[in-house]
């Protein structure tokens, strides 16, 4: 069951990359208006979640190296949501603002590979298992 799991994530990981590499003044528009909203804080939710089976799993598997450090990165990335979302607002606009056009879809070009690469990661430990 958690590798069907991280098979999914590693499914919805680079859908979102690809999306972001194929639209990304959309993409960065849709980020906008969820980093925007009253509710960004549940995204840390969301990340904790997500991350935490991540961490689990098995060592037989080649890659739970990688997924673990993944995992991590994902779950201690959410208290900071949590806990500071108006500073983390506030360092994304300061950082699009700084950035300018240009810069902003360069970040988020950089984004969607670090995202199509964890979805690989995730497929290809699903496929090992």
């Amino acid at each position: 069951m958690l590798m069907v799991f991280i098979l999914i994530v590693g499914i919805y990981v680079i859908t979102i990359g690809l999306l972001e590499l194929v639209m990304p003044a959309r993409m960065l528009q849709l980020w906008i208006k969820i980093s925007s909203s009253r509710l960004y804080f549940l995204y840390g939710i969301v990340l904790i979640l997500v991350g935490f089976p991540l961490t689990q799993v098995p060592s037989s598997n080649p890659l739970s190296t990688p997924l673990f450090i993944i995992g991590l990165i994902v779950v201690f990335s959410g208290p900071f949501i949590l806990i500071y979302p108006e500073k983390i607002k506030n360092v994304f606009f300061q950082g699009l603002d700084e950035l300018g056009q240009t810069g902003s879809r360069f970040a988020l070009i950089i984004d969607a590979i670090a995202r199509i690469a964890t979805g690989i990661v995730c497929i290809a430990a699903y496929l090992y298992n």
